[in-house]
């Protein structure tokens, strides 16, 4: 089967990054937490396209327009997300490719402790149930990934509520309200706030074999829980328990 793999992303410069970590950690920080971010999930992507050679292609869905050719989206297709709310861009972007793919995975920046096994679980899932959708569940009740091979209406993403604790759940319920089947992956951060930061570096920790720029972003993420807090001195993160 062939198989399309797309990450939502941004670009610095032409749009503001991880807004609500910014306010936060500062724009400076959230940048680079981001760029960090951006690199784990890239070389993810390519450790996997490597494993399925031709059967996976990945792609980067980009917010900006003028941003498709850019330098940092070379290491694959870019594609621009179109305008709209995002449930209007997760359905721009699924049925594009859909049309040329058998199956379509879609994912973000903000997990980059995902690993190429885990990718592979929702391709196997997909390989045993065709018309199953398969759901990454976020820890904050969102998703991390979405796949399907199945043609979707345009409502299904434009209904839903995002950024709430409701959002998977009034996806599921869209999906079984067309008569569709659900898969659930193991659930994960998604990294959107300074508490995330903390259970991020944790599931980092946890993965046996992570890639050079998920070891980079986990050093980075160490370093800064380990700054004191300002004003009272204390840590951020004691960083116990870990592992």
């Amino acid at each position: 089967m062939s198989g399309a793999i797309a990450v939502f992303a941004k670009t610095p410069g032409l749009s503001p990054v991880k807004t609500r970590l910014a306010s936060a950690i500062g724009v400076a920080n959230a940048e680079i937490f981001y760029r960090l971010s951006v690199a784990a999930v890239s070389e993810t992507l390519a450790t996997l396209a490597s494993r399925y050679r031709t059967d996976l292609q990945p792609y980067w869905a980009v917010a900006e327009a003028e941003a498709v050719g850019r330098e940092e989206w070379q290491a694959f297709p870019a594609i621009w997300t179109g305008q709209g709310t995002l449930g209007d861009r997760l359905h721009a972007v699924y049925a594009a490719l859909e049309n040329i793919h058998d199956y379509v995975i879609l994912i973000g920046t903000d997990s980059p402790q995902l690993t190429p096994e885990a990718v592979a679980e929702a391709i196997d899932r997909l390989g045993n149930c065709g018309d199953a959708c398969v759901i990454g569940p976020a820890l904050d009740g969102g998703f991390y990934l979405f796949a399907a091979g199945i043609p979707l209406r345009s409502q299904l993403w434009t209904r839903v509520p995002y950024s709430r604790a409701s959002t998977m759940q009034e996806l599921i319920s869209g999906i079984r309200a067309d008569g569709g089947h659900v898969e659930l992956l193991s659930p994960r951060t998604d990294t959107d706030t300074l508490g995330d930061l903390d259970i991020l570096f944790r599931e980092i920790s946890r993965v046996e074999m992570p890639s050079r720029s998920q070891q980079r972003l986990s050093e980075w993420l160490e370093t800064f829980l380990r700054q004191p807090e300002p004003g009272d001195g204390s840590m951020r993160s004691r960083g116990d328990g870990l592992g």
